[in-house]
């Protein structure tokens, strides 16, 4: 959905946005015209958009909670843990299928793992999320929620040391890591040279400079989406996330600090890049 997730994303930047604008966008991205107004056409059956004039949109209030369901997890890298493991434990009837499915999903996506069979850990405290979560799924009965700093037996394993509850095991952090150095390669082989080559321009394009801000901003988000940024004494030695976040968000604060605040993109810039 990185797509639509984007146009949502631009959509709740602003009251109203024309079509045009969108278009410029996207063609600027490589999308033809006519993908955009299939994805527009898709967002807007699905009820995610609405339009408010002949190809002007706005986003939904339906549309306002994917974006959040999105964009919901931060970087926990700066923060000190506080040595606590957060539990969610369910069971979930067969006949809520869905709403299972749709929970585990998201469980995953916030960097829980999965510890046991409907048992999922995570170290950090986003338990409010969770709690929003299932009142909006109404499955409160069937879903209990502990937080603990000690475990009896069978605790989890930080990295070098032996144990049954491997983190790198409950989080597949070696999948992670490669996936982490596949984005680095196309950040360092790709991306910033044809920003650097962009750059050498003495007046660069601004629209082509904020294409580029989207295209790191959905990487760092996709990143986000998959890595628990676990404690680093649960993370191994080869372990790249941390430096390439950190890489990467340092970049894309400079390609925001170029966006000219008298430019229109500039309404779309994160609120930590404003």
């Amino acid at each position: 959905m990185t797509i639509e997730k984007q146009l949502l994303y631009l959509l709740s930047k602003v009251d109203t946005m024309d079509g045009k604008e969108l278009l410029k966008i996207y063609e600027a991205m490589n999308y033809t015209p006519q993908t955009i107004r299939n994805l527009l056409s898709k967002l807007k059956k699905e009820k995610y958009i609405v339009s408010v004039d002949r190809s002007v949109y706005s986003i939904s209030s339906s549309g306002r909670d994917v974006i959040h369901s999105f964009y919901r997890k931060k970087n926990y890298y700066m923060e000190k843990w506080n040595e606590k493991w957060y539990i969610v434990l369910m069971e979930i009837p067969e006949t809520e299928r869905k709403k299972r499915d749709t929970f585990r999903r998201n469980l995953i996506q916030l960097g829980f793992g999965h510890l046991y069979k409907s048992v999922y850990i995570h170290p950090w405290d986003i338990s409010h999320i969770i709690i929003n979560m299932i009142d909006s799924l109404e499955i409160e009965s069937y879903v209990t929620m502990l937080a603990s700093s000690e475990f009896i037996l069978n605790k989890i394993s930080s990295e070098g040391s032996s144990g049954t509850n491997k983190a790198s095991e409950i989080w597949n952090l070696e999948k992670i890591n490669t996936l982490y150095k596949e984005k680095l390669d196309w950040f360092e082989q790709e991306f910033e040279p044809a920003i650097n080559q962009l750059l050498k321009d003495k007046n660069p394009d601004i629209l082509k400079i904020f294409t580029g801000y989207l295209r790191l901003g959905e990487t760092i988000n996709d990143l986000l989406l998959i890595d628990p940024m676990l404690p680093p004494e649960f993370s191994p030695k080869s372990w790249m996330g941390t430096n390439i976040l950190d890489k990467f968000n340092k970049f894309h604060q400079s390609l925001a600090n170029l966006i000219p605040k008298d430019s229109f993109y500039h309404l779309f810039l994160e609120k930590n890049h404003n």
